[in-house]
């Protein structure tokens, strides 16, 4: 039996228990930050497995796998697997058995899949330590969907001791089939940047708007403005975004607003692109704001990175996937996403490569499937694509 078969076989072998586990962490959902049941339920599952691990201060479990084989003879020594494990502020209304316990929060994105999968990997890859060298790493990380928990891992050490030189992850994907892996090669996912702006008049009288500077005039036309940095500032080849989601004036109908606040979010699909769109806010806001005789006070607080997968290391894995799947259950993005995830913390630090994983059994005829929404339902077989993938690639690279 060859060693892909030997995989195929510990999957089904383990797979009851990595269901129970995924459908245990998605009827007790926790919010980022909060994700104290979650991060023990991994530390519990990992110690039965005899595995080492650390929990950090923000509820990070960082587990290794240990090779017992030959030292790896390539480029890569360590390869880690991420998995983030927090949920949304969302109401379920699937029906199902194991539907969310926790009122008003839901695994909403299918973090409950991505820690289970990688649950499962630690399963098989200690089963099957003699066939590999080096290290695997497990990454359970908390809080993807507010601040980020992948940076604080980093700096708590999970790169080191053992190293890290390599990084894969999966997220799940309803808009394409169950078995199907999607690759992006280069840019997937877009920096992020909070805008806010305080825009300071003078308040007067509504019966006497010359007395005053109308705040609500001023930022009326920044968010006018605005539209034109992506369009006018940068080429029409290079991607960006200006969104205002929040405009905040005033507090009577007889009053010319003193104050407005606007606040919103700046994308880019790298670092460059992202600094001239920070200028030209800053300088159109600034100006706009004067040319009323107002002021404009912009704040800007950077997010998440930029995701670009390493190039070299995604063709590897395409030609892994082919081999496992079929060229068949391949898919493709037509273009980088301008969303954002604090997996690009990884692909900093190394070589790394996001995957996306389909979730939905083709002829579906259940509710619409879609992150971030109350009906979601990812099909539980799609984790033995994502757990093949995920243990061949470590098998591989530390051959």
């Amino acid at each position: 039996m060859d060693i892909k078969e030997q995989v195929k076989q510990r999957i089904d072998e383990f797979f009851p228990q990595i269901v129970a586990f995924r459908r245990d962490l998605h009827a007790h959902p926790e919010l980022s930050g909060k994700e104290d049941r979650t991060s023990a339920r991994i530390a519990e599952e990992l110690q039965k497995l005899g595995l080492s691990y650390q929990v950090t201060p923000e509820k990070a479990v960082i587990g290794t796998v240990p090779g017992k084989g030959p030292a790896p003879s390539g480029k890569y020594i360590g390869v880690g697997i991420r998995a983030d494990f927090d949920a949304l502020p969302i109401t379920e209304a699937a029906d199902v058995a194991w539907k969310s316990t926790n009122p008003g929060v839901m695994h909403a994105c299918g973090h409950d899949m991505h820690t289970a999968m990688l649950l499962g990997s630690a399963m098989v890859l200690a089963s099957m330590s003699e066939s590999f060298g080096g290290n695997v790493k497990l990454f359970f990380q908390p809080n993807e969907e507010a601040d980020g928990g992948a940076e604080n891992m980093i700096k708590a050490g999970c790169m080191e001791d053992p190293a890290v030189n390599a990084v894969i992850s999966f997220h799940v994907e309803p808009g394409i089939p169950t078995g199907y892996i999607q690759f992006c090669p280069g840019k997937m996912n877009a920096a992020t940047c909070d805008l806010h702006i305080e825009v300071e008049g003078t308040a007067c009288h509504g019966a006497h708007p010359d007395r005053g500077v109308d705040a609500i005039l001023a930022a009326s036309n920044i968010v006018t403005a605005l539209q034109a940095v992506v369009a006018r500032n940068l080429a029409p080849t290079q991607p960006g975004v200006v969104t205002v989601g929040q405009f905040h004036a005033g507090n009577a109908n007889n009053v010319v607003a003193g104050k407005a606040t606007l606040i919103g979010t700046l994308r880019a699909l790298d670092m460059k692109t992202m600094a001239k769109i920070k200028e030209m806010v800053t300088q159109t806001a600034e100006g706009v704001a004067a040319g009323y005789g107002a002021k404009a006070i912009v704040t800007l607080r950077d997010g998440y990175p930029s995701l670009e997968n390493n190039v070299p290391l995604g063709k590897y894995l395409q030609e892994l996937a082919i081999e496992l799947v079929g060229e068949d259950h391949l898919d493709y993005m037509e273009e980088p996403s301008m969303g954002a995830d604090d997996f690009a913390y990884f692909t900093q630090y190394c070589d790394g490569v996001y995957m996306n994983l389909g979730t939905t059994p083709e002829g579906w005829d259940g509710k619409p499937q879609a992150l971030h929404n109350e009906y979601l339902q990812p099909d539980e077989e799609a984790m033995k694509t994502g757990i093949l993938m995920e243990v061949m690639t470590a098998l591989r690279l530390l051959a």
